[in-house]
């Protein structure tokens, strides 16, 4: 029957269209999944550069004031030395020694945030790398997927082509149930008959049916999943 073969062959079509499509999207997925990593490094770094600006200014900050703790240490000193009365020398020297004690805080605080933004820069650094490679491997799977994309592309064009031309040689109404099917069926329209069961749900057929669909002669489907079927003999046991 001319209808059961064009069936067959439209399900084959929609199985290449089918396969197409799903390694040109997974192209896409894969080129997107890129992107957005690449997206995330991107906002990672410009906030951990935001971060060592704010503590660049912080830093510049310190060192104005631990400037202004050694001018005051050294006028302190040069009031000390002008000093005569024993107590008024008492709390200049306190006065000194509070000066002295916050200039070595300000100092040692001062180095710490030295040490830990040269070690922000190297993570800085290393972060630029990875990111320039990422951006490098972005760069070549868009050159390289604009072409896998236009050759799927193009082949399933011409698959198309020859889709239209097989639903040509079927009626409209069957054409409106395969689509229906294949659409609620996970993309299996047509599918064989083979052991009096249907392959598409396994379930077994009816003894009658079974025979209708070896026949060839009308077009037959599943009572349980409603795929169309088609007789496939048994393979032979090697």
């Amino acid at each position: 029957m001319e209808v059961i073969q064009a069936l067959i062959e439209l399900q084959s079509v929609d199985d290449e269209i089918r396969e197409h499509r799903v390694q040109r999207d997974d192209l896409s997925t894969n080129l997107n999944t890129l992107e957005k990593i690449l997206a995330g490094m991107s906002s990672e770094l410009e906030e951990k550069r935001e971060k060592l600006a704010e503590a660049d200014r912080f830093y510049t900050d310190q060192q104005e004031e631990l400037k202004a703790d050694g001018e005051r240490m050294s006028k302190t000193k040069q009031k000390l030395a002008a000093v005569t009365r024993t107590k008024e020398y008492a709390a200049v020297q306190r006065e000194l020694d509070n000066v002295r004690k916050k200039y070595s805080e300000d100092e040692a605080e001062l180095k710490r945030l030295g040490e830990a933004m040269e070690e922000y820069n190297t993570s800085i650094a290393a972060a630029e790398t990875k990111l320039a490679e990422l951006q490098s491997e972005v760069s070549r799977e868009e050159a390289a997927n604009v072409d896998r994309l236009g050759h799927l592309s193009g082949q399933i064009s011409a698959v198309d082509g020859r889709r239209g031309a097989i639903l040509d040689r079927v009626e409209d109404r069957i054409v409106r149930r395969y689509e229906r099917v294949l659409a609620g069926r996970e993309g299996r329209a047509v599918v064989p008959a083979q052991n009096g069961k249907c392959t598409g749900c396994q379930m077994k057929l009816p003894p009658q049916l079974f025979i209708l669909v070896q026949r060839l002669e009308t077009l037959e489907s599943c009572p349980a999943c409603q795929r169309f079927l088609f007789f496939k003999a048994p393979e032979a046991e090697a």
